[in-house]
């Protein structure tokens, strides 16, 4: 790790760190450790995302005009690079984030082929979220299509007030033009706000948690809310981060060109796209004690915490499988009370708008004992036009258990002792813009889900939220080859795909309904007699 202190020549003085490729190696994307392998196993390698169609933006700290990766490696074959803070000088720096990012053979979206360039200090001023301009000048406008900035850099204006306002108008920019600010934290301290205090986006560290972690700094907007939301492997930020939001890209892509998800906006709506990343991470040691949202574990608040993940790793590494589950599980409407029967399934999302003291409710069948439930709700901020103020919304999760007689009852305190064996089913953050539960071997039994709104934000009659959920399955359908509760044409895809003998390795012959050692028309027929 190379630390550059230097404030860099632009007139609002942005200092950066950076992770010197020497030192620490170009990093590369482990398929298995971030749950890719899994994937693959589960939907066929024919049917991976590969972040195709996704417009990207990558911004990096430079002293001069060295923010470029080299364009002219095999590795970025194909890509179209677009200049967006002048002629443009290599960095390696930038060709190793550009690697893990969207790199033909390292990154685990080779798919991405269009990339925006900036130089921090511009993108940060001039070039897009004019921070230090008249307080009534906008962002510029996101590029067409541009739905991810990778933020591999840290820094400062060096005043509160500046920081303050860079990071409400890249709120304001993450809402208007539905775009994603993954952004990575320090690697070390000092604790710097650029950009990784978002709101509206997702920060980022290292599986090995060596990295800065905790509260947002006194003095910039909502002090105390907890960073980094995800991790990923990697030496350093600088390539963890983009291994995030090359996972966002295969989210972004699977909403736009699965069926049953490409018709439906809100599965391609950046407050969705994060809910699911995060709901879908992998807890890592969750079960050593290593991971923790430090709920009380005895007496009458017994499952409940203030703080919604863990205080180092935030939810977990990023795992696709799991999300990709997750968000193919489609969107699943909540009620204004609580139902009556089940109306969600054991994975899935809502997009909810919720009005103030206003509930949104969802009702499962946990058909056998599950050891980990993952539930996660995130919702944007709001700036007004001068963002000279910000405004979030106040949500508590909570989780009810529906009684022998059909009411709900709470599992806080001793109720849930046998119910639940660790974890959380209240997450009651005063400051986060996320809530999560995390719930440790529930019992068998129908649950209802609840999301409360206790802001008191009257101009906001409304605010949206997205929900998502990851829980075991039923007992397996046959013909539900990618889990998700429901037979439909990814599992016909999947098992077409697989059509003929069996292999093995690497083809662990999932389809083959019938045990016969080949992909046939038996299977096809018994898909096809479970479908729906």
């Amino acid at each position: 790790m190379f630390r550059v202190p230097t404030r860099f020549a632009f007139a609002v003085g942005l200092a950066a760190l950076w992770a010197n490729p020497l030192l620490a190696g170009a990093g590369s994307n482990d398929g298995a450790e971030v749950g890719l392998d899994d994937l693959i196993k589960r939907i066929g390698l024919e049917n991976i995302p590969t972040g195709a169609g996704v417009t990207v933006g990558q911004i990096e700290a430079t002293a001069g005009q060295d923010y470029s990766p080299n364009q002219g490696l095999a590795e970025f074959n194909g890509k179209t690079f677009i200049e967006m803070s002048g002629a443009a000088e290599v960095s390696n720096h930038a060709t190793n984030v550009a690697r893990n990012f969207y790199g033909n053979t390292i990154s685990i979206a080779p798919g991405i082929s269009e990339i925006y360039l900036w130089a921090a200090g511009h993108w940060a001023t001039n070039g897009y979220l004019r921070a230090t301009g008249p307080s009534s000048t906008p962002p510029k406008p996101t590029p067409d299509g541009l739905r991810i900035f990778n933020h591999s850099w840290v820094g400062s204006f060096g005043s509160t007030s500046l920081d303050n306002a860079a990071l409400r108008r890249a709120d304001f920019a993450a809402s208007r033009d539905d775009v994603l600010m993954v952004a990575g934290v320090n690697n070390g301290n000092p604790n710097y706000p650029l950009l990784s205090h978002v709101y509206n986006g997702i920060s980022v560290g290292k599986t090995n948690r060596n990295h800065q972690s905790g509260g947002t700094l006194p003095g910039n907007d909502g002090p105390g809310r907890m960073k980094p939301e995800i991790v990923a492997p990697g030496g350093v930020t600088s390539w963890t981060t983009p291994v995030a939001a090359a996972a966002a890209a295969l989210m972004i892509e699977t909403a736009h060109t699965t069926p049953g998800l490409g018709d439906n906006p809100n599965a391609q709506r950046i407050e969705v796209i994060k809910a699911v990343l995060l709901a879908g991470a992998a807890h890592v040691d969750a079960h050593d004690d290593l991971w923790s949202n430090n709920p009380e574990t005895s007496g009458p608040n017994r499952g409940v915490t203030s703080q919604p993940i863990d205080d180092v790793v935030g939810v977990g590494t990023v795992n696709v499988n799991i999300s990709h589950l997750i968000l193919t599980g489609a969107e699943q409407d909540g009620s204004d009370a609580p139902p009556a029967s089940v109306n969600a399934q054991h994975t899935g999302w809502d997009l909810v708008a919720v009005g103030v003291g206003e509930s949104r409710f969802w009702r499962f069948d946990v058909a056998q004992p599950a050891e980990e439930i993952s539930i996660l709700v995130t919702w944007h901020r709001q700036t007004n036009g001068t963002f000279s103020a910000s405004f979030v919304a106040d949500f508590d999760l909570i989780l009810w258990r529906v009684d022998n007689d059909g009411q709900l009852a709470t599992l806080v305190g001793d109720a849930g002792l046998p119910y639940f064996a660790g974890g959380n089913v209240v997450s009651e953050s005063p400051v986060d813009n996320i809530e999560h539960l995390y719930i440790l071997d529930l019992q068998r039994g129908e649950y209802v889900l609840e999301l409360l709104r206790l802001d008191n934000l009257l101009a906001y009659p409304e605010w949206d939220a997205a929900v998502a959920w990851f829980m075991p399955a039923a007992a397996a359908i046959p013909g539900d080859l990618d889990g998700d509760g429901d037979v439909d044409i990814i599992d016909l895809l999947t098992l077409l795909a697989n059509w003929g003998p069996c292999s093995d390795p690497p083809d662990p012959c999932s389809a083959d309904l019938n045990g016969d050692g080949d992909v046939g028309i038996l299977d096809l027929l018994a898909l096809l007699a479970n479908w729906g």
